[in-house]
């Protein structure tokens, strides 16, 4: 037993044993079931004790009485044996005499143990450890002291897990499931975690763990011996509850042990009474801990075990509502294949109901494993297993596979073929980013689907959603009109939300207001500036996923900045595996490091996002476009035009409309800020409305034009783009000879933390022959590189990043990105790849 114990709270027991050893003489009987921890108790008393300890153990099939008997220094032959036991004693006295585990005792020892407790001498204390069912008979004696162990709660399994652990505190949910696991005993505790390093997977290692670890050997045997020793009856009931996994009730152990009657009662009492079973709650019984249920199932033969399978599946196949997911998982374990398949589907379909879409996944992933089934069953449960994937968006990449596979074994037109190929085609479309595979997907399955019309128009409204895909917003808008009248021809809840939020999607697409529930209606309606609450908006992962991001957006365009990098490493956990919500973090980081200067990272992430959504999600395309350096807008810009999009499109107006005037191309500009306007008008999106105001501004000029447009962005909150439309103003006055606007908003920006912004301000000041002093107190370079640039410059050319310079110097990670910032600017290059020809 590992010192791990210590902390498992026996304080209490502790206390009474000494004062039990601080009187003259007695019996103690220390009692508890195996593994709870009698014999570490034993030795933390006897290390505190100033007298000697003799300790024995009874071993089973062996004789322990020689073994006593030479502690005692009484010869076995004596023929008055049990008064030279006294005599000894009481010479030896005063001492501790130890017999632990009386349980397995033989008749003799034990015959003698019970002698020597009824007359024990004076200065001698008999200390015996054993099970409970070892006291039933009683001990005489004139003082006895009994000290029963019980199981340890979950807190004190926590103390257990933490001591052992290295410190790592479980959670409390995890410490009542490690407690359930374990039956709260302490060698089944330090068995679960034994082979655990501390490390920062320990919650999952655990649980590991709790699936995996197989039953130690000496509890293999102890339980063995223990079989053994019980009649057969009783052993029929252990292993039918060692099958059943869970805490049963008597007739339905006796439905699977085929005992019925007062034989079935005896055999459960028996088992009871010898501890190998334990009554979990009132009338249910189950083994104490789940490492002697797989100590009792590694001991069965192979064909037994099947065979007690098949009568688990039949006995549970009696109750009503039938658990279909146990009749499935004992059904096939016994062989019983299509009871297996039926009890499966039937498991999924009520886990998907209850929401649990993992489990439900699981057990189709299973079925479709077992490829001698017809193609059209196949089929089938490929589409269930690809409808909880779009719910629960975990395994999408493994289902898109498997769905991918099952297609592909048939080539048959069909209303069957063409579910299946909704699915996929939304997992392609919606999950993996896939957008043209799963359009063609998406295609092809409304052309198969002429008997479902509930699932065409699933695969119509998706088609319809106008953020994704090439065709005009005209062939799209009929598409939805479509699946509005389709729909109403199904009565599944599932597809008639979906439609209805890819409704949704489509007009706040356009800018129309819509209250539709759920994450990704609540993210569109943040892109357009209106007002929008994330509270409970979904628990599945994916929902959790898009709010985190749409969080993440606000926070970014409000100038909320002190947390941003923070927040974006939780969004891109809580993201990961989701490629188009993973774009829409990169483009608010890719935003975010160019605000700050930092223009290669920024304009590689950008660049990124542009090249992974040409084809949706285009507000995403388009807001990298306008935001990247260099990138050409011109194909972006007619793609919003050709499909409407005007109203997610403001950041692309603004700059394309900045570009043609600084280009001299006023009237053109002018003609797209009128379109832009036009376009807008009527719609509920108070961004592209700010947005439609700073072009206007643009193309005609003035201080108040400009000024309207940073109060609508400040009336919204988005800081940032107040900023921006300020800098217009700021840049409109610096060519009428005024630089103190400019030089205003340049400090702005770097109260903000955009310090690449300020200096783009203050570069425009010093082209215009204005002053542009940086901060007080610092030590100017010009154009050279300060000894710390310098320095920071040298070991980013030899290859190390922002952080490992940071380590190396003991400064943050953000002084050593304003370093390279400066360094990029002075030196005139954009990558670390440039930088050491230079230096």
């Amino acid at each position: 037993m590992s010192a791990a114990c210590v902390e498992a709270r026996r304080d209490h027991e502790l206390g009474i044993l000494h004062d039990a050893l601080s009187k003259d003489s007695g019996l103690i009987l220390l009692v508890g079931e195996s593994g709870v921890g009698k014999t570490h108790l034993l030795r933390q008393v006897a290390s505190r004790q100033s007298v000697p300890w003799f300790i024995t153990q009874c071993l089973a099939g062996t004789s322990s009485l020689d073994a006593l008997l030479e502690v005692l220094g009484v010869d076995a032959a004596d023929a008055d044996r049990r008064g030279a036991v006294l005599r000894g004693l009481a010479q030896l006295g005063p001492i501790v005499l130890a017999v632990e585990d009386l349980q397995w005792a033989d008749p003799e020892t034990l015959r003698l143990v019970r002698f020597i407790a009824a007359r024990i001498p004076r200065g001698v204390h008999l200390v015996i450890t054993c099970r409970p069912e070892a006291t039933e008979s009683g001990f005489l004696a004139e003082r006895i002291t009994e000290v029963r162990l019980g199981p340890l709660d979950a807190s004190e399994v926590q103390a257990v897990a933490a001591h052992q652990l290295g410190g790592h505190q479980l959670s409390l949910t995890l410490a009542e499931e490690l407690t359930r696991h374990s039956g709260g005993l302490p060698f089944a505790v330090l068995e679960f975690l034994r082979t655990i390093k501390p490390g920062t997977s320990v919650e999952h290692e655990v649980r590991r763990a709790l699936v995996e670890t197989p039953p130690p050997v000496a509890l293999r045997a102890s339980l063995g011996i223990r079989m053994r020793e019980v009649p057969e009856s009783c052993r029929h009931v252990v292993r039918a509850a060692a099958v059943l996994t869970t805490a049963a009730p008597e007739y339905l152990l006796g439905t699977v042990a085929g005992l019925t009657g007062p034989t079935l009662t005896a055999a459960i009492d028996h088992a009871l009474t010898t501890g190998l079973l334990h009554e979990q709650r009132p009338g249910l019984y189950d083994h104490r801990h789940t490492l002697a249920r797989r100590a009792v199932l590694s001991m069965l033969p192979p064909d037994e075990l099947r065979r007690l399978h098949r009568q688990a599946a039949r006995a549970l196949m009696a109750i009503t509502p039938q658990p279909h997911a146990r009749i499935a998982e004992h059904a096939r374990r016994g062989g019983l294949l299509g009871t297996w398949l039926t009890h499966a589907e039937l498991a999924a379909d009520h886990l998907v109901a209850g929401s649990n879409h993992a489990a439900a996944a699981d057990q189709l992933t299973a079925m479709l494993q077992v490829t001698a089934l017809p193609w059209t069953d196949r089929a089938r449960l490929a589409t269930k297993l690809g409808r909880t994937a779009l719910t629960d968006s975990t395994r999408w990449s493994n289902t898109i596979a498997v769905l991918g596979g099952v297609l592909a074994e048939s080539d048959i037109a069909g209303v069957t073929r063409g579910r299946l190929r909704m699915v996929l085609g939304l997992l392609l479309h919606d999950r993996a980013g896939d957008i043209r595979s799963g359009r063609r997907e998406l295609f092809a399955a409304v052309q198969e689907l002429d008997g479902d019309p509930g699932a065409a128009a699933w695969a119509l409204s998706a088609l319809a959603v106008p953020t994704h895909g090439g065709e005009p917003l005209a062939q799209q808008r009929v598409w939805l009109r479509q699946a509005r009248s389709l729909v109403q021809e199904t009565v599944d809840g599932t597809t008639r939300c979906a439609v209805r939020l890819n409704e949704a999607r489509f007009r706040l697409a356009t800018g129309e207001l819509d209250p539709a529930p759920g994450a990704e209606a609540a993210g569109a309606r943040a892109w357009l500036g209106q007002r929008q609450a994330f509270a409970d908006l979904g628990t599945d992962r994916y929902s959790r996923a898009v709010v985190a991001a749409a969080q993440v957006r606000v926070a970014f365009v409000s100038a909320d900045w002190a947390t941003l990098e923070e927040r974006l490493l939780r969004a891109r956990a809580a993201a990961a595996g989701l490629p188009l919500v993973t774009a829409e973090l990169d483009l608010i980081d890719g935003r975010h490091r160019l605000a700050r200067g930092d223009i290669a990272a920024g304009k590689e992430l950008l660049e990124a996002v542009i090249a992974r959504t040409g084809l949706g999600p285009l507000p995403l395309h388009a807001a990298a476009v306008a935001a990247c350096p260099d990138s050409a807008f011109e194909q972006c810009l007619d793609v919003v035009r050709r499909k409407g999009l005007w109203a997610v499109s403001g950041d692309l107006v603004v700059r394309v409309c900045t570009a043609l005037v600084r280009a001299g191309r006023v009237d053109e500009a002018t003609q797209l800020a009128d379109e832009f306007a036009e376009a807008v008008g009527d719609v509920n999106a108070p961004a592209a409305a700010a947005a439609a105001a700073l072009v206007d501004a643009v193309v005609r000029p003035s201080v108040a034009a400009f000024g309207q447009a940073a109060a609508q962005y400040a009336a919204l909150g988005w800081r940032y783009y107040e900023c921006l439309a300020r800098e217009q103003l700021g840049h409109y006055l610096l060519a009428q000879g005024d630089a103190e606007h400019l030089t205003t908003t340049a400090r702005a920006f770097d109260a903000l933390g955009a310090r690449g912004d300020g200096e783009r301000c203050r570069d425009a000041l010093r082209a215009a022959g204005f002053a542009a002093p940086r901060k007080r107190g610092r030590r100017g370079y010009n154009n050279k590189l300060s000894p710390r640039e310098l320095e920071v410059a040298q070991l980013a050319a030899q290859g190390l990043t922002n952080r490992e310079i940071a380590g190396r110097l003991q400064l943050s990670v953000s002084t050593i990105e304003d370093h390279i910032t400066s360094t990029f600017r002075k030196l005139g290059v954009a990558r670390r790849g440039s930088l050491g020809p230079l230096l």
